[in-house]
């Protein structure tokens, strides 16, 4: 266990380096403004496209994506890519051609469709990426997305709190995706400041069930560590995150501690039944806020605004741990207030 002096140094410490690596990013990643003729009474189609558009974050994100848009009395359309990353450049080209006024990418790696991102822009059409990290790519419109980095220090943090210098811990990875990559840098560096020992970092390559591949790589690593030498365990994403979990439970493990990202639904309904799943970087309070500022600036740039390209709009989760899981049907919000609004999810 570390002192809690210690923990508020190194935490502060890393928090303040993460928040100056980025406002120095925004401060200088501004692109060329976007600026077109006003759409006025022109039918307005907007396309997303996912990476997998089944999992349970992407199926939120694109209800209130429908909803903003029927406000609006604007199409919507989607591409799922079924976890099949190279059909990205063509999905996102068939936008282009087929005339969509706007086009948001869901935490996808934008250095695939880099060109496509470009063709966009210089045609007029505004590309915003959610979770995608996207400052860095020209004709991106703008990154609506997290801090990354700070949400695996906040995880590594709690985790080596949990633990002992030298313990050994495990790691689940999307290295596909620069957000987890980012989110595992962050975790890296402060599980190593506090002597963790990294054993075996997992890495997804989108083949197969992402969740049957979670539980298995899981009950495999257990299988052989008959001395119970694993102590904890890390996971970038929800969606291998409680399959992980639950295989460590389901092999008697509870002693292992695992946190993760992404809260959702299914987290909410999981985490009471798995002892060891114990901390959750927790964003989906943020959801409606993220949606509402992507519609927004569409409605500038279709009104003939001009508009800043790559400009980055971060938000931060929260750390949810066991003892503060909220009312069913609500996402986790650090400030409380569940009586003051309506639930977030309807609980089956």
């Amino acid at each position: 266990m570390r002192s809690v002096k210690m923990s508020q140094m190194l935490s502060i410490f890393i928090v303040a380096l993460t928040l100056l690596a980025f406002t120095v990013g925004t401060c200088f990643a501004d692109g060329p403004a976007m600026k077109i003729a006003p759409k006025e009474k022109k039918k307005v189609t907007i396309g997303v496209i996912d990476p997998n558009a089944g999992i349970e974050a992407a199926a939120q994100f694109n209800k209130k994506h429908k909803t903003e848009a029927g406000k609006r009395g604007w199409d919507i359309r989607f591409a799922d890519l079924k976890d099949n990353i190279p059909q990205g450049p063509a999905a996102m080209e068939n936008m282009i051609s087929a005339g969509y006024d706007g086009i948001i990418l869901h935490w996808m790696p934008l250095k695939t469709i880099d060109k496509q991102i470009k063709m966009s822009f210089d045609k007029g059409i505004p590309v915003i990426s959610l979770i995608s990290l996207g400052t860095r790519i020209p004709g991106v419109l703008a990154e609506v997305g997290f801090m990354e980095a700070a949400h695996g220090a906040m995880l590594a943090e709690y985790l080596a709190n949990k633990l002992q210098a030298g313990d050994k811990i495990v790691t689940m990875t999307i290295p596909m995706l620069e957000k987890h990559e980012k989110q595992f840098a962050g975790f890296k560096g402060v599980a190593e400041a506090y002597n963790l020992q990294l054993v075996q970092n997992l890495q997804f390559q989108f083949t197969g069930d992402p969740m049957q591949w979670a539980y298995d790589q899981v009950t495999n690593i257990l299988l052989g560590d008959s001395k119970k030498e694993i102590k904890g365990i890390y996971i970038s994403t929800e969606s291998l995150g409680t399959q992980a979990a639950r295989a460590a439970h389901d092999r008697g493990r509870d002693d292992i501690i695992v946190v993760m990202s992404d809260d959702t639904a299914h987290v909410y309904a999981e985490m009471p039944k798995l002892p060891g799943l114990q901390a959750v970087a927790a964003m989906s309070i943020y959801e409606k806020p993220m949606n509402d500022l992507i519609f927004s600036l569409f409605d500038k740039v279709f009104k003939g605004e001009s508009v800043v390209s790559q400009r980055w709009y971060p938000f931060l989760g929260s750390l949810l741990t066991r003892d503060k899981l909220p009312p069913p049907g609500y996402s986790y919000d650090a400030c409380g207030g569940y009586k003051s609004r309506k639930p977030d999810f309807a609980v089956k």
